[in-house]
C-alpha cells in the first residue's frame, strides 16, 4: 500500500499545480461519498392507521308524487274553504277556496288555475286531446276489490285525470260558474233525492228522472263523488233515487226512453266511481230492457235500429236513440256487457238518418240538433274518421252561438251534443266552437248560479231552470269529461257503404 501510494504522490507532484489540486478535489469528494454511502441511516416514521368511525347514512327520501291538485291550493287565499283535512297549512280544511270567498277575494284566474304551460295546453286544445294516464284498469272503471275509479274511459272526471283536464282548458270563471250552479242544484234538491220540474209538457226529457239523471250526472261530471265533502250526501240521495226509478222490468217508471238513456247514463257514472252493486242491479235490468225494446217492430224499415218515447215504439228518431246509445255506451264502459249488433243496429238506424251532410230527425235530412246528436253517436262507435263525418262538422264551423237570438228546436240540447262533436274531432272544429260556447254560457249565467232556457226557445223554456242549469254545467264539463268518455272505442260498429 505505502508503495503504491508513494508513487502515486511522486506522479502527482510531477502534474501542473491545476490539476494537483483538481485531482486532489474529486479524490475528496469521491472519499466523502464512500463515507455517506457506507452509514445506514434509520429513518422512523409514525405508523398511521386511518379510521373511520361508521356512521348510517341517513334514509334515501321517499319518493313522493306529484300533487295534481297543488294547483288548485297554492296561492294567496285566506278566505273560507271546503275540505275534509289535509289541506295547505294554513289555508284551512282541504285548502279549496269556496266561490263566495274567491269572489269576495277578487282571485285572479292565474292563481286559481295554473295552467302549466299555455302553449302545450293550446295544443292539447288545439287536438282534441290530453296527457295519456293509465288507471286501475284498461277498459273498466275500478277493479274487483278495489273501490272508486280505475282507468278507461269514465275515470277521467275524477282525481289527477280531472285535475290535468281542468289545466289543461278550463278557467277560474268557468270554475266558478260550475261550483255555483252545483250549489244551486244541491238547494233545489227534493227531500226524495230527485229534481222536479213544474212545467210537465215535454214528451222529452221532461221527468222527474230524466232531470234528476241529469243532474246526477252534473256532479259527476265534475269530479264530485258519494266521498266528496260538500256534495257527497246531495249525490248519494240523488243516485238512489234513480236506482229506484228502474222498475223490475228494468224500464223507468215514466216509460220514458229519454228517460231511460239518461238514468243508465247517470248509473253508469255512478257505478264507475262506486263500484257499488245498488248501482250496478238496475244499471244491468235497464240494459237487458232497453236491448230488448231496440227490436220491437217497426212500420218503416229505415227506422229499424232505433228509440223513440216509449219502448214499444213502431218508430224511431235520432234524439231519443242518441240518449239511448249514449246509455248503452256508458254501460258498457262501465263493464256492463252489451252486444255488438246492438250498435251495429243503432248505427245502422243512423245513416238511414244521414243526408245533406247531417242527421235528420226521423228521415234523411239536416237539423242542426240532431244532427250533432248523429255525429257525437258515431264517433263513439268507431266512425268518427268517416268521410261524412267530417262533411258534417263542416256545416258548424260558421256556426255562431248566440244566446239571445238563437231560436231554433232545443238550443241547449243541440249545443251540448255539438260541443261534444267539436271536441271530439278536435283541430280547427273545437278552436272555433271553443271561443263560440265557453263564454256565451257563462255570461247567461243568473247570479243565484242557474240558467234559464234561452229566450226565443220555446220548447226549451218549457222545460225550466233545472233542466237549463244541468245542460250548461255538462257542457262546460266538456274539457274534463267527454273527450276520453268517447275516445279509443275498440267497439267498431259495421261501417254502411255511403250512399
Amino acid at each position: 500500500m505505502k508503495n503504491l501510494t508513494g508513487k502515486f504522490i511522486s506522479w502527482l507532484m510531477t502534474r501542473t499545480i491545476f490539476l494537483r489540486y483538481l485531482i486532489i478535489a474529486i479524490l475528496f469528494h469521491v472519499l466523502i461519498l464512500f463515507v455517506l454511502g457506507s452509514i445506514k441511516i434509520v429513518t422512523v416514521l409514525p405508523k398511521i392507521i386511518a379510521s373511520f368511525d361508521f356512521v348510517t347514512p341517513p334514509p334515501m327520501p321517499k319518493h313522493e308524487e306529484m300533487d295534481p291538485f297543488a294547483a288548485l291550493r297554492d296561492f294567496s287565499y285566506s278566505g273560507p274553504t271546503l275540505g275534509g283535512g289535509g289541506g295547505t297549512s294554513g289555508k284551512g280544511a282541504g285548502g279549496i277556496p269556496t266561490a263566495a270567498g274567491l269572489k269576495d277575494a277578487n282571485i285572479p284566474a292565474s292563481e286559481v288555475i295554473s295552467v302549466i304551460n299555455e302553449s302545450i295546453a293550446a295544443a292539447m286544445r288545439s287536438r282534441g286531446d290530453s296527457p295519456t294516464t293509465t288507471g286501475l284498469g284498461e277498459s273498466k272503471i275500478g277493479t274487483g276489490g278495489i273501490q272508486g275509479p280505475g282507468g278507461g274511459g269514465l275515470s277521467h272526471s275524477v282525481g289527477p285525470i280531472h285535475a290535468q283536464k281542468i289545466q289543461a282548458g278550463s278557467s277560474a270563471e268557468m270554475e266558478k260558474a260550475l261550483l255555483a250552479a252545483l250549489r244551486w242544484l244541491k238547494n233545489h234538491q227534493a227531500a226524495d233525492g230527485s229534481w222536479k220540474n213544474v212545467k210537465e209538457k215535454s214528451p222529452r226529457l221532461d221527468t222527474t228522472e230524466g232531470f234528476s239523471a241529469l243532474a246526477v250526472l252534473a256532479f259527476l261530471g265534475h269530479g264530485e263523488t258519494p266521498d266528496s265533502p260538500e256534495f257527497g250526501s246531495t249525490i248519494s240521495q240523488g243516485i238512489a233515487y234513480i236506482a229506484s226509478c228502474v222498475g223490475q222490468n228494468g224500464i223507468v217508471n215514466s216509460q220514458n226512453m229519454y228517460a231511460q238513456g239518461a238514468v243508465m247514463r247517470a248509473l253508469a257514472e255512478a257505478y264507475a266511481v262506486t263500484q257499488s252493486p245498488n248501482a250496478r242491479k238496475p244499471l244491468e235490468r235497464a240494459v237487458a230492457a232497453t236491448l230488448l225494446s231496440q227490436k220491437a217492430a217497426k212500420t218503416k224499415p229505415i227506422h229499424t235500429g232505433g228509440w223513440r218515447y216509449s219502448p214499444q215504439s213502431s218508430d224511431s228518431d235520432t234524439s231519443a236513440t242518441g240518449w239511448v246509445l249514449l246509455g248503452l255506451k256508458s254501460a258498457q264502459l262501465a263493464g256492463i256487457p252489451v252486444s255488438d249488433d246492438s250498435f251495429e243496429m243503432a248505427s245502422g238506424f243512423l245513416w238511414n238518418m244521414y243526408g245533406d251532410e247531417g242527421f235528420g230527425y226521423d228521415q234523411p235530412g239536416r237539423h242542426i240538433s240532431t244532427s250533432a246528436v248523429g255525429i257525437l253517436c258515431q264517433q263513439s262507435m268507431g266512425h268518427g274518421d268517416d268521410i261524412r263525418i267530417k262533411k258534417s262538422l263542416d256545416t258548424y264551423k260558421s256556426y255562431q252561438v248566440d244566446w239571445g237570438q238563437t231560436d231554433h228546436l232545443f238550443v241547449l240540447c243541440g249545443w251540448y251534443y255539438i260541443t261534444q262533436a267539436m271536441f271530439q274531432a278536435g283541430g280547427a272544429y273545437w278552436i272555433h266552437w271553443d271561443k263560440e260556447i265557453r263564454n256565451t254560457i257563462v255570461k247567461a249565467q243568473d247570479s243565484d248560479g242557474h240558467w234559464e232556457p234561452p229566450p226565443k226557445c220555446n220548447d226549451e223554456r218549457d222545460l225550466g231552470p233545472v233542466y237549463a242549469t244541468t245542460i250548461c254545467c255538462l257542457t262546460l264539463e266538456v274539457y274534463y269529461r267527454y273527450l276520453l268518455l268517447y275516445q279509443d272505442m275498440e267497439h267498431k260498429a259495421a261501417r254502411v257503404p255511403a250512399k
